[in-house]
């Protein structure tokens, strides 16, 4: 009696001290995975930030916003639908009128100190390649403004807080786009700019010509 009951605390004891190796060892490994992940993200490259690209006609200007598309779809969810549009063309009516009620709140144009219209004429959904995350899509957006001084259009005045007021570590480049068709190099970098706030709005950002 007393070898089986020396046999059955032995063996229980056993048990307590295999549940607990095996619950100290499902906890590490937790750990090794949970940490793995942070290391993980901490070296994940983020998708490219905002391009803007501007452009004078005699009456206008125009500039486009490029951007990628998954950034949006986190920043606003209700554009997740834009993901089924075919790469190459453009999305619906509604999706359009959605994206132009974004754009007015995230960006404005002025012209000594006055704002500028900004109209949406058209979007297109692209896909564009980048060496650290690969080939990605990026919506396009065509946007025309007329400026106060037609024939004094710049400096101009640019606020601008498009998927950076949710995404803090978005950035933004501004170009210039030559019209000289022969000129091998068309754009003409303006200003490279991250987020921030100035007296609770987006900080200002002269856009000057090149």
């Amino acid at each position: 009696m007393i070898l089986r009951n020396l046999a059955q605390g032995l063996v229980s004891n056993w048990r307590g001290a295999f549940a607990i190796s095996l619950r100290s060892a499902c906890a590490l490994l937790l750990t090794f995975f949970l940490m793995a992940g942070s290391i993980g993200s901490a070296f994940a490259h983020a998708l490219p930030g905002s391009v803007l690209v501007f452009s004078e006609n005699e009456d206008y200007l125009s500039f486009t916003i490029t951007f990628s598309l998954e950034d949006l779809i986190i920043v606003e969810p209700k554009f997740e639908s834009l993901a089924n549009v075919e790469s190459g063309t453009s999305p619906s009516k509604k999706a359009l009128t959605a994206l132009r009620h974004y754009i007015e709140a995230h960006v404005a144009l002025s012209q000594t100190s006055r704002p500028l219209p900004i109209r949406l004429i058209n979007a297109t959904l692209t896909e564009a390649n980048n060496e650290h995350v690969g080939t990605y899509s990026q919506i396009e957006l065509q946007l025309v403004s007329t400026p106060i001084k037609p024939t004094r259009t710049f400096p101009l005045s640019l606020k601008y807080d498009a998927l950076m007021h949710e995404i803090r570590s978005h950035r933004v480049t501004v170009y210039w786009q030559n019209d000289d068709v022969d000129d091998i190099e068309p754009l003409t970098g303006v200003v490279d700019f991250g987020y921030r706030m100035v007296d609770g709005n987006p900080q200002t950002y002269e856009i000057a010509h090149p």
